[in-house]
């Protein structure tokens, strides 16, 4: 039996080899603990689905109470997007704390929160002070859709963010602020999931006749004028008209009527924008929805407040029979105008006349695209305070429906509750689009890649050169 050189070359560098690996498993486990311990995460999905919003972060930082939230499931069956996105939450503050609870070992815990004969479920969230207690339901959270064929439930999407954050607003600060939405003028009625939307957000929606109260009230932080049919008379013409001259806020949209409105345009028109009576017929099937030229999925400006965090998200917006939004050719000088989505370049705008006589057909007197569909408007107000006045106006009353939201999975709301924020004075992002959740699951493909190459050729590479390095310095010595 040949007897073993220790001094042999190879037997040196096998050693060396085997020690170098059992440290760097050593110092990866300790970085790991180390790392764990700091509750270090970094959000490597697409578009950074769990990264917290700007407005999200900045109210929880600012807590000045205890929040505390239950997320409720059986043991070992919780939705693990939620819990994470959960977590986040009180990464950002000392005062949030996160606890799950199974409703089927501590049944208690779901009678003494029942609030207005509701009592909290499976898959329900419960958000509690001090002094108050919300619970929001399964179905404001997750979207879950079940399978015709199998009737197998699935989990399409989820909204966490955006009806968690507006729960602790409300609990923490107090009244919610009044929306007014203008009747009397066959207006379309906000939907009742816009409005629930709206009250996470802190918003209290009131409805407003202005023949019968005579005037605006005072606590009116935004007026909705939503598609009216039927124009304003000269009276509520004027009265808004006031309101908005005194830094009123105002969310409008306009519908396909054959009635004139002149009273109604003149008010458009004192802040630069018309009222066209022109659909607006897309021309690129990369912009509609089953080939419908007046089903438009428009583009939204990346580079406006608003739009920007749905632009960078890949978010999509419905506007069905969108009328075209015509500016003007003179306007006041403190009067800006801002596109927040318009149609393709293909696009054309058509009178119903035309439409009606089976002339959709570009006529060389159309406009042509790109065409305005939402824009914002802001101007300087009596009181000398730029941008006082803040107004939306979108060219399609169904971006408000929720039959339509539901088609861009939540999209058209994130649009319009960014824009309620934006007339408010609050500065947030999509809050309320639901997120769809395979895109929970995915990262970049660049990520992907940089992930790959560290994991098979850095690490390993540097772990070569660490022991080839040593073996050749003993070699020499």
């Amino acid at each position: 039996m040949k007897k073993i050189d220790k001094n042999d070359p190879l037997i040196k560098y096998g050693g060396y080899a085997s020690i170098m690996t059992a440290i760097v498993v050593v110092a990866v486990i300790v970085l790991n603990l180390v790392v764990s311990s700091f509750d270090v995460k970094f959000d490597l999905t697409k578009n950074g689905l769990y990264t917290l919003s700007e407005d999200t972060v900045s109210l929880v930082e600012n807590l000045n109470q205890d929040v505390n939230i239950y997320s409720l499931y059986a043991e070992g069956q919780e939705i693990t997007m939620v819990t994470e996105i959960l977590d986040r939450y009180a990464s950002h503050s000392k005062h949030i704390s996160i606890s799950n609870i199974d409703p089927y070992t501590d049944p208690a815990f779901a009678v003494e929160h029942t609030k207005n004969g509701q009592q909290p479920t499976i898959g329900d969230i419960v958000v509690e002070t001090d002094s108050d207690f919300a619970i929001i339901p399964q179905e404001d959270i997750t979207d879950i859709s079940v399978d015709s064929m199998s009737q197998t439930a699935y989990l399409k999407g989820i909204k966490v963010e955006g009806v968690l954050t507006g729960t602790i607003r409300q609990l923490t600060n107090g009244a919610a602020e009044a929306v007014y939405e203008l009747t009397g003028h066959n207006e379309t009625p906000i939907g009742d999931e816009l409005k629930k939307e709206m009250g996470y957000s802190g918003f209290d929606v009131q409805t407003l006749d202005l023949l019968q109260s005579r005037e605006i009230p005072e606590d009116c932080e935004i007026l909705v004028i939503n598609g009216p049919a039927v124009d304003l008379s000269k009276s509520e013409s004027d009265t808004f008209k006031n309101y908005l001259e005194n830094g009123g806020k105002a969310f409008i949209t306009l519908t396909l009527t054959t009635q004139d409105m002149p009273n109604f345009d003149s008010l458009l028109a004192s802040y630069g924008i018309a009222d066209s009576g022109r659909l607006i017929v897309e021309g690129s099937a990369d912009y509609v929805i089953d080939n419908n030229p007046l089903y438009i999925i428009p583009d939204l400006n990346s580079e406006s407040k608003i739009c920007e965090s749905l632009a960078s998200a890949g978010t999509n917006i419905l506007t069905p029979a969108a009328m075209y939004v015509e500016r003007l050719d003179t306007k006041r000088s403190t009067v800006n105008i801002e596109t927040l989505a318009s149609s393709s370049t293909y696009s054309y705008a058509k009178t119903l006349e035309d439409i009606s006589g089976n002339n959709a057909n570009l006529a060389e007197t159309d406009p042509t695209g790109p065409l305005d569909i939402v824009v914002s408007i802001t101007d300087t107000d009596n009181n000398g305070t730029e941008n006082g006045t803040k107004i939306i106006v979108s060219g399609a009353s169904m971006l408000l429906e929720d039959s339509v939201n539901n088609i861009v999975n939540g999209g058209n709301f994130g649009l319009v509750m960014n824009a309620f924020d934006f007339l408010n004075g609050t500065e947030s992002t999509g809050r309320t689009k639901s997120i769809g959740a395979d895109e929970y699951l995915n990262i970049t493909q660049s990520k992907a890649v940089v992930i790959m190459l560290v994991s098979v050729i850095v690490i390993p590479l540097i772990i070569l050169l660490v022991g080839f390095t040593v073996f050749i310095r003993r070699r020499n010595k």
